[in-house]
């Protein structure tokens, strides 16, 4: 009760008193006051709507307040007198301070304050921790995802595709409201683990080093605008609690399925030092069909390939870091990671031949096997330091990674007559060596000025990619295998980027404002030398404005609009003029005079919080200039020769709805809704393009507390049926099921998952491109059942003791490296 009169308390002067951090001098005669801002412990992001309460030597209520959406707080006209003050959010660790008031002391300025998770209470309050499941902030949308049981067990893929805007295909493509063209950051900032290939980064993740997601659409001039669909940012579990703790967990899947972590910190004085281990196998099956007719001027005929196959992949990761407090105002950090990973992929592809009369011609079984292994490491230092004037901040750090990866393709192909007589057999293997070299450095200066903020830096990013790929072919005269140099190459891709920025931003009433400008410098070399030598560059300047605004129309209502310009930079596949031959009927090239497209984004948005949950709607719009599409051209023989071009320009616009509701204390909701459309028009070889597209996907998400404390999650998934600039697209829809037991005291946990409850994730489309019409289903083991167990070791902190806010970089991007 006491709790709920002091809620209610403080909403009531959140209301009634000032917004604005006061001087003494504008104090009312003989009182006081106090302004202050709160932190989350972990990552140093603000923390918006809290509860600040003021109790006198009596423990009566005497005023309260809760924070702003940048986790600020100011309470005035306290008469003079000692008083506790005390600081809540649900989830959190309640943080206590003892102040007296007096003519020598009106007015206090606090430091900021941290609050960390709450060891005892976290799970007593399990549903509500894990489903507070969004946060809104001015520029992203932050899903808390520690707890979420219906990823239990998977991987950092699974998790995706339980957030609203996100979807993920077969392949392990990730799209943010259907834009591909997605940049990922880990714990705020660019990382190396990422490489080349993202999707086997996502597979190799485990859910359960993840702490939350980050949503942003619309990125501020103070992250590269790389990325047009937007920015997706993966926190992952970093421990700061006094003292030793450590947290295990262990999981188990159907057909071979494991994975585990530890993850430790232990801080005693001025050292917090992090450890974590992890390891993950996971093998899949994957099937499907594809149906061809090809009417040409002078041909006709169809084809039909069926694909059986299985994909192995196993990782591990070792991260290590310390920090070390110098002073009071002053952090050095040191941080790793190690990664090593493999792969071994095989596949049966059987394809019947059929002549313009529909009478099979001949048959084909190819066989492949792609063994690979990958390693990955990378170093962060990581400088802070907070200046004697208050509101001053200077952050400076250092990156450095090295990516290297090795596979071989091995390709086993036999012709047969309809008959069944073999007639002729292909051997053939490839193998490829690709290394990746990352280097980055940055500074980044933020002052108060006032009631406003002022933020400046600068980064230079340098990366060196080199690929090797050889083609080799048997030989049945010498009995060996024989390179093939005109589909043998060498491809060097090197890109120096180097940018400046600033944001002004601040609170004038009940408008909340930031606008920022990037300016960088790209510097682009790509070269071929094998089989022929061959060098293109590409040098370019550009300004990337962003803006962003946000209105308190009423209380917990909010309208924000945003702009902002991005880029999609080509990558250095995109770029390879090499025709790659390892499917003889469906070829792929680079192109080398790709141009990097610019995109301009706008977004008009709601935000409306009610008793009961939260509703945020919005209308979105992308305008894209110089498009990068990809380009299929069917070659004679029906072989198809895919490859990227730019096109004039392209438009994509949509709605968004995601509402959260908790009816009960026991009960809670999450609904997203999205549908975009698409439009490309522009001028190719073969002639005009003009395309237009559109899909609908929605995801139900709901908890519910049951008997003996055991919680249960659901998440149901559906995409309509859609057009697409070169087909269509057929419906798909899936449902997880999850449940958790807390064990030990609480201390522990068990989980039991299913992904995929009915077995409907079937990716099936059509394309009709030059003459050849494709008919396409494919499927990926994804009906697996999970079992899982965790458990914690945590000593509880001391309250009330005072820690300076972590590394905010990238905005607050969320954690230290892991």
């Amino acid at each position: 009760m006491k709790t709920l009169a002091s809620l209610l308390f403080c909403l009531f002067f959140s209301l009634t008193l000032s917004a604005q951090s006061g001087p003494s001098e504008s104090l009312a005669p003989n009182t006081g006051g106090l302004s202050g801002q709160l932190l989350e412990e972990n990552t140093g992001e603000p923390i918006g709507f809290a509860n600040v309460a003021i109790y006198n030597v009596t423990g009566d209520l005497v005023a309260g307040t809760t924070s702003d959406i940048d986790g600020t707080f100011v309470i005035k006209d306290l008469p003079y007198g000692d008083y506790r003050l005390e600081m809540s959010f649900i989830g959190y660790a309640t943080e206590d301070r003892q102040l007296e008031l007096s003519e020598a002391k009106r007015f206090f300025e606090l430091d900021a304050i941290a609050l960390g998770p709450d060891g005892q209470q976290l799970e007593e309050v399990i549903v509500t921790a894990e489903r507070a499941v969004m946060e809104l902030g001015l520029d992203r949308k932050v899903f808390n995802v520690e707890k979420t049981i219906a990823a239990a067990g998977g991987s950092a893929e699974d998790l995706l595709r339980q957030i609203p805007s996100i979807t993920v295909d077969l392949e392990g493509n990730v799209s943010l409201r259907g834009n591909g063209n997605v940049r990922f950051l880990i714990n705020g900032r660019p990382s190396g683990l990422t490489g080349a290939n993202q999707q086997t980064f996502l597979q190799s993740l485990t859910a359960a080093n993840i702490e939350r997601i980050e949503v942003i659409t619309n990125p501020g001039a103070r992250f590269d605008p790389d990325g047009t669909g937007g920015l997706i940012n993966i926190v992952l579990k970093n421990k700061t609690e006094d003292g030793f703790n450590a947290t295990v967990n262990l999981n188990a899947g159907t057909n071979n399925k494991f994975d585990g972590s530890l993850d430790a910190n232990w801080r005693k004085g001025k050292f917090n030092t992090t450890f974590g281990i992890s390891g993950r196998s996971d093998e899949r099956f994957f099937r499907g069909y594809r149906e061809q007719e090809a009417t040409f001027a002078d041909t006709s005929f169809s084809r039909i390939f069926t694909f059986d196959g299985n994909r192995m992949r196993q990782s591990q990761l070792l991260k290590l870091g310390t920090e070390y407090a110098i002073n009071d105002r002053s952090t050095f950090q040191i941080s790793g990671n190690y990664q090593l990973s493999s792969g071994d992929n095989g596949n049966l592809r059987t394809t019947t031949f059929f002549d313009e009369n529909n009478n099979s011609a001949f048959t084909s079984i190819r066989t492949e096997r792609e063994p690979n292994d990958e390693t990955d490491y990378e170093i962060r230092a990581n400088y802070q330091t907070t200046f004697r004037k208050e509101g001053r901040q200077l952050t400076g750090a250092l990156q450095f990674s090295d990516s290297n990866e090795e596979e071989i393709e091995n390709y086993r192909e036999v012709f047969s007559t309809p008959e069944g007589v073999v007639y002729d057999e292909i051997l053939q293997n490839s193998p490829t060596l690709s290394g990746r070299k990352q280097f980055l450095g940055q500074l980044d200066y933020e002052q108060k000025i006032g009631e406003f903020k002022l933020e400046t830096g600068w980064r230079s990013t340098l990366q060196r990619l080199d690929n090797l790929g050889i083609f080799n072919e048997f030989d049945e005269t010498i009995g060996d295998f024989v390179k093939i140099d005109s589909n043998s190459n060498r491809f060097f891709y090197d890109e120096d980027i180097h940018a400046l920025y600033a944001t002004f931003g601040g609170k004038v009433d009940k408008l909340v404002f930031s606008a920022g400008l990037r300016a960088e410098q790209a510097y682009t070399t790509s070269r071929l030398t094998e089989p022929n030598v061959e060098t293109f560059e590409n040098d370019y300047f550009k300004v990337y404005p962003s803006v962003f605004l946000g209105y308190e129309v009423a209380e917990g209502s909010t309208i924000q609009a945003s702009y902002s310009r991005r880029v999609n930079r080509p990558r250095s596949w995109d770029l390879n003029p090499f025709v790659d031959r390892g499917d003889p009927l469906n070829l792929r090239t680079g192109n080398p005079f790709l141009l990097p497209e610019l995109i301009n984004s706008f977004e008009l948005n709601l935000q409306q919080r009610f008793g009961a949950g939260t509703f945020t709607g919005g209308f979105y719009y992308r305008q894209l200039n110089d498009l990068i599409t990809r380009v299929t051209e069917t070659l004679p023989g029906g072989v198809s020769l895919g490859t990227r071009a730019n096109l004039d320009r392209g438009r994509d616009y949509g709605v968004e709805v995601i509402t959260t509701l908790r009816p009960s204390e026991k009960l809670d909701f999450t609904l997203s809704l999205n549908a975009y459309r698409s439009e490309i028009d522009g001028q190719l070889a073969e002639g005009t393009v003009d395309a237009n597209g559109y899909l609908f996907n929605g995801r139900l998400q709901g908890g519910y507390e049951l008997p003996w404390d055991i919680t249960t999650q659901f998440t149901y998934f559906y995409r309509s049926p859609g057009i697409t600039p070169q087909g269509r697209i057929r419906a798909i829809q899936s449902l997880d099921l999850g449940f958790r037991k807390p064990v030990l005291n609480d201390k522990g946990a068990i989980t039991l998952r299913v992904s995929d409850l009915f077995n409907q994730r079937r990716f099936r489309f059509t394309t009709d491109v030059g003459g050849l019409f494709t008919d396409s289903e494919f499927q990926r083991e994804s009906r697996i059942v999970y079992l899982g167990f965790q458990y914690s070791l945590r000593q509880v902190k001391q309250k009330g003791r005072e820690r300076q806010g972590g590394d905010r970089d990238q905005n607050g991007g969320g954690g230290d490296d892991f």
